[in-house]
């Protein structure tokens, strides 16, 4: 009994902990990355919202994204996928869902280039609203161009939200 609530107060500790290092982390980059380019902020693996992701502040990464844009009045398309994606990490999958919807391309054209975009968001549209039939078509119509290699990682990203599907988003994906 004793090991059992040392350990539930170990893992409160830890918790407080995280949430007191992402809100001092948000307020470091709110104030150091809002004047970044799109490419630092987004593109960079050490830079911008990444920073937040690596260190699990999915909900923080969120809102310093939605900082970004409206500082810089950014448009691209990947910004707001990434958005989607920190929304979907911190578990906050309606919002997840909203932003992901809008980065759908309009008469998507494959004979031009054979990226699957649309099937890429709507299979994670599907796992984010539990529809495991919708996420397996999704991926059906990857796999037709899977040889591709933008298809071949974003049908290896959707197959582990398809085997891991009861898990959350987050976990899926480790």
């Amino acid at each position: 009994m004793k090991i059992g609530v040392s350990l539930a107060i170990l893992l409160l500790t830890f918790s407080n902990s995280v949430v007191a290092d992402c809100k001092s982390e948000i307020a470091d980059r709110l104030e150091a990355d809002l004047n970044l380019t799109y490419q630092k902020f987004d593109q960079t693996n050490d830079s911008g919202f990444r920073l937040l992701e690596a260190s699990g502040c999915y909900a923080e990464a969120a809102s310093l994204i939605k900082a970004f844009i409206k500082h810089n009045n950014s448009k691209e398309n990947a910004l707001i996928w990434h958005l989607a994606q920190m929304e979907g990490f911190a578990g906050n999958y309606e919002q997840a869902i909203t932003h992901a919807k809008s980065v759908l391309i309009d008469n998507e054209d494959l004979s031009n280039f054979p990226m699957h975009w649309n099937d890429f968001v709507l299979g994670n549209i599907a796992f984010w609203s539990k529809n495991e039939q919708s996420l397996k078509k999704h991926i059906d119509n990857i796999q037709i161009n899977s040889g591709f290699k933008p298809n071949k990682i974003n049908l290896k990203y959707l197959s582990k939200l398809l085997a891991n599907f009861d898990s959350s988003y987050r976990e899926a994906l480790l």
